[in-house]
């Protein structure tokens, strides 16, 4: 049986640009961060959900990794203490 997604959209500025990060839930106890332009995906990272942690990555530029890490969690609310649900906005 199908079941409902929630995908999750925001605006976050990294090194002078406007991006769009789009939180994707993964089967397990993450989600994916899509971080993207109107044009290009620029790059992807996998928070675990009642940790924190970073999980993975898909081709961030090496400079702006923390700059990313840091605009993701900040826009979306990251909290790792709500485990079921994940974020809570």
């Amino acid at each position: 049986m199908p079941k409902d997604i929630v995908v999750e959209q925001a605006d976050i500025e990294v090194d002078g640009r406007m991006f769009t990060v789009t939180r994707i839930p993964t089967a397990t106890s993450g989600s994916w961060f899509v971080i993207h332009d109107a044009f290009e995906v620029w790059a992807a990272l996998a928070i675990e959900d009642a940790t924190g942690e970073i999980a993975g990555w898909r081709n961030p530029p090496d400079k702006l990794r923390t700059e990313i890490e840091n605009a993701v969690k900040a826009c979306l609310r990251y909290s790792p203490q709500v485990i079921r649900g994940g974020y809570d906005n």
